[in-house]
């Protein structure tokens, strides 16, 4: 039982963590606190609106037995995976995703600024 809390305390700070990055890049996120949907975040940005799953795997590949939907709503969803040491990635929706699959949240976050955004996480 003390093993559950402590993974699902880390859960959280990595979900606080994507919160806080989108934030710092201007959009305005309303977090989903102990939501067991599909979706943690909600964010929008100059019109934009993008729903964010959080999921923590260190180090090793994260196995998806349900999927994350491509849209909810009419909405993009985009999985932000923590493999753990900063490594934040927006990947790609798929039964197997590795540490190395998609793009550092950072320079997803960087291309919006600039202007590029939707070939990542359509």
């Amino acid at each position: 039982m003390v093993k559950r809390s402590h993974a699902k305390r880390r859960g959280t700070r990595t979900e606080y963590s994507v919160r806080d990055m989108f934030r710092e890049a201007g959009w305005a996120v309303i977090r989903s606190g102990g939501s067991l949907g599909p979706v943690d975040l909600v964010c929008m940005k100059e019109g934009d609106v993008v729903l964010v799953q959080v999921k923590r795997k260190a180090g090793r590949p994260l196995y998806i037995a349900d999927g994350v939907p491509q849209r909810l709503q009419g909405f993009r969803v985009m999985l932000v995976v923590d493999f753990g040491r900063g490594n934040l990635r927006v990947t790609p929706r798929r039964h197997k995703v590795k540490p190395q699959d998609g793009i550092p949240l950072r320079e997803f976050l960087a291309s919006h600024r600039a202007g590029r955004t939707g070939q990542v996480c359509r």
